[in-house]
This record gives C-alpha cells, sequence and structure tokens, in this order.
C-alpha cells in the first residue's frame, strides 16, 4: 500500500532539512518516516525551484566532521579485518 502524503508534511520535511544541513537526509527521512530517495528529491526538487537555502551548505568544521566519521569508520573496518585475521591465525598455526 502507498503511503500519501500531505503538501504540508511535505513543506515541514523540505524546509527542515534544509534549515538543518548538519543533520543526514537519511536520518531525517527515518525520523519524518518518508523514504529517503523521496526526501532527497523534495529537496532537490526545492533547490530547482530556487528556494532560499535549499543548497544546504556545509560549514568546514561539518565537512571535517563528516570526514572524520567517514575515515573512523573505515578504521574500525579494517581493525574488525585485522581482528579476525588474528584469531584465524592463532587457530591455524600451520598456516
Amino acid at each position: 500500500m502507498k503511503k500519501t502524503t500531505t503538501p504540508q508534511k511535505k513543506e515541514h520535511c523540505v524546509n527542515y532539512a534544509i534549515a538543518h544541513p548538519e543533520r543526514s537526509l537519511s536520518a531525517l527521512a527515518k525520523e519524518f518516516d518518508v523514504g529517503y530517495s523521496t526526501l532527497v528529491k523534495w529537496v532537490k526538487q526545492a533547490r530547482d525551484k530556487g528556494l532560499a537555502g535549499a543548497e544546504r551548505q556545509l560549514s568546514e568544521e561539518q565537512l571535517e566532521i563528516q570526514r572524520l566519521r567517514k575515515e573512523n569508520a573505515r578504521l574500525r573496518e579494517v581493525n574488525e579485518i585485522i581482528k579476525k585475521a588474528h584469531v584465524y591465525f592463532v587457530n591455524n598455526p600451520s598456516r
């Protein structure tokens, strides 16, 4: 069954997303109970219509935080791989 969204809800979601560029669109989509791609499309449409602030500009600090979070996630992944390799070689010393 397809969910219908009122124009008021759509407007609220877009305005909130534009006003809070520090929040990820995926987190906002979950919070608003709309699809991620739907919210992205709505924000893009707002930007195309020229709504003020629709660019969701991030500050340098926000960009740095975003970069560090990605790096942190990658390093955690590498760390997990190293842990698994260690366990494997400890349990299989002939290799």
